[in-house]
């Protein structure tokens, strides 16, 4: 994979967001290059082919957007729209053939299915699948929230509930055009953890998902991915803080797969795990401070070499250049300035 040029972000225009923009990364920065007016899109993924991006307005009656960025000159080129089917959209996946993306309603507790096209049509929903159940957080729990949707494999998807505390696990059907519970999948976290994220090692069968309510990260054997077992769970913070105040926020793996990142929102910091003796036997070695407000999403360059973090209460990112070797971080100096930033990827 050649070395991307381009950013695109996510943010809240009910806050202070302008929509999506594309940022143009070099070296040492990144450039605003153009901006597009969108209703609070949140989280967005890219198409495989890399042409083109699709995001969620999370508003009610959610709906879909596609966007083109320009190789050249970073313009973004609104391609399509369709409703998800629900309310609160707050994450999409596409599925790495590029033929589906897979809608999390928060709000709505469910999920749908989007049919997309290499050219960037979206169509649907084609199916939705409702959440049940609660969990003993009164105040986050009272009903199902499917917060993310994972590809574990081509046809596996695994989706967080944090109003449930359980990962439920869907199968792809092409042929219907539909989303297959498997019930006997079904992973029972913690009560009150509170699953959000999962990040899927890039080399080995293991995944590490990243609950919210609790501030932890657990590691999931993925040896048999219709069967996946829990291993182990580590605190997202340093042994001696109070966990309470503080929610989880996003989690990714590094390109090399020798180590895991974690955010925490409220102790505003990211947590480094190494993976270099086992992926299902990681150890923290680093907590610091991501120098903003509220982490709320983060990616790493797919170089490797520099860590990208989305504030959404101080409205901008900030960039650390990561020593994959040593295991350090290094902040580089000054911010981009945007309003209330929710998701970054690379194109």
């Amino acid at each position: 994979m050649t070395e991307p040029e381009f950013a695109v972000v996510g943010s809240y225009t009910r806050e202070r967001g302008d929509g999506l923009s594309t940022y143009c990364v070099d070296d040492a920065s990144i450039t605003l290059c153009d901006v597009a007016y969108e209703e609070d899109p949140s989280f967005l993924d890219v198409h495989p082919t890399e042409q083109f991006v699709v995001a969620v307005n999370e508003r009610e009656n959610g709906s879909a957007i596609s966007y083109r960025v320009d190789e050249d000159d970073g313009s973004l080129n609104r391609l399509d729209a369709t409703s998800t089917g629900d309310d609160g959209p707050c994450h999409v996946a596409l599925d790495p053939c590029g033929e589906y993306a897979v809608v999390s309603h928060y709000a709505g507790g469910s999920v749908t299915l989007l049919s997309v096209s290499t050219h960037g049509a979206l169509e649907g929903p084609l199916d939705r699948q409702e959440h049940e159940g609660s969990g003993p957080n009164d105040d986050r729990q009272a009903a199902p929230h499917p917060h993310s949707a994972w590809f574990v494999t081509d046809s596996l998807v695994y989706v967080p509930d944090l109003g449930t505390d359980q990962v439920v696990v869907y199968e792809l059907d092409r042929s219907a055009e539909r989303l297959r519970p498997l019930s006997d999948t079904t992973v029972d976290c913690k009560p009150g953890s509170g699953p959000r994220h999962l990040a899927v090692h890039p080399n080995e069968p293991a995944s590490y998902l990243l609950n919210e309510l609790d501030a932890t990260l657990t590691i999931l054997d993925l040896t048999d991915p219709r069967s996946p077992v829990i291993e182990e769970t580590h605190s997202t913070l340093p042994d001696d803080v109070d966990p309470s105040g503080t929610i989880a926020a996003d989690v990714h793996v590094h390109p090399d797969g020798e180590y895991v990142f974690a955010t925490n929102r409220g102790h505003d910091s990211i947590a480094l795990f190494v993976t270099r003796e086992s992926p299902l036997n990681v150890s923290q070695t680093d907590v610091r401070s991501t120098d903003g407000k509220w982490p709320r999403n983060f990616a790493i360059h797919p170089g490797g070499k520099r860590v990208f973090l989305c504030h959404q209460h101080s409205d901008n990112i900030v960039s650390f250049e990561f020593d994959s070797d040593a295991g350090t971080f290094n902040r580089i100096e000054g911010v981009t300035k945007l309003g209330s930033p929710v998701c970054l990827r690379f194109v």
